[in-house]
């Protein structure tokens, strides 16, 4: 009978160390310049993400009203996937602004969860701003996935395209259409992520004291073996090239493109699994 009873004790104790270690999640995404949230649909990542148990919880707007939440069928789900829209083509403080209300919306509607940060492309770099301007509550870990951390020299090639004189702005304007209004619109963005030199934002935000969290870098690799991608060299992709964060961030080698793909979504449950 003592046996029996220290055999039960011993298996209760176990369940208790497991049901306390068990503890809910919500995964926060944002999409990169020129993206939505469907981005994360279309590639393949949401569903790898829900077949191994993190399920759509629901879908945050940003508009120019505030943010708007659109919850959906998981959002009792234990680990939960909230969906970040953002103006993409908006500068990265307006940007970062949104990201900052975002954080706290899951704080306040999932008060007793830590928060992990998936950014694609700008999404990472925004996200990461919010979080040394704002502070990072209940915040665990931030993953970005090929974001130009250090810039991309073509941020300068979108504004020389823009900067003509008149007519020649207008000549453009006209062939080319959709494409020159985007530039246009993107502006005040592509200043914020041309390379980090000294009186940029992006040197700024490397040389700030960053919150305690884990930060991983999923950097892109050409067929040749070459770091980065056609849209950021693969040292810009590194958050261990970011001077406040060094060595504190872990890289991870994943994907031959800049946009997001199947692969990303592995990648993430691989992550995910460590924390």
């Amino acid at each position: 009978m003592k046996l029996i009873n220290k055999v039960g004790g011993i298996v209760i104790i176990v369940l208790l160390a497991l049901s306390g270690s068990a503890k809910a999640d919500v995964l926060l995404l944002v999409h990169g310049y020129q993206g939505s949230v469907y981005s994360w649909e279309h590639s393949g990542v949401s569903a790898v993400l829900q077949q191994f148990g993190w399920k759509r919880a629901g879908v945050l707007l940003g508009t120019y009203q505030g943010l708007v939440p659109i919850p959906m069928q998981w959002q009792d789900a234990d680990n939960k996937v909230i969906n970040l829209q953002l103006n993409s083509e908006a500068p990265l403080s307006g940007q970062a602004n949104v990201f900052t209300t975002a954080v706290r919306w899951v704080n306040d509607r999932y008060p007793s969860e830590k928060i992990i940060i998936a950014g694609h492309s700008l999404g990472g770099v925004v996200a990461r701003l919010s979080l040394v301007r704002s502070g990072a509550p209940n915040v665990k870990a931030l993953i970005t996935i090929a974001s130009p951390h250090l810039g991309t020299v073509l941020a300068y090639r979108g504004l020389d395209e823009i900067d003509d004189p008149f007519p020649i702005n207008k000549i453009k304007e006209f062939l080319a259409g959709n494409d020159y209004d985007t530039l246009v619109r993107s502006r005040g963005l592509l200043h914020d992520i041309v390379p980090a030199v000294p009186g940029k934002l992006l040197y700024w935000l490397n040389n700030q004291q960053h919150p305690p969290v884990k930060y991983y870098s999923i950097v892109r690799s050409s067929v040749n073996g070459v770091l980065g991608d056609p849209i950021v060299p693969g040292f810009s992709q590194d958050m261990a090239n970011v001077q406040a964060i060094g060595k504190n961030s872990t890289r991870i080698i994943e994907g031959f493109t800049h946009d997001l793909s199947v692969l990303d979504g592995y990648a993430l449950v691989n992550i995910l699994e460590q924390q």
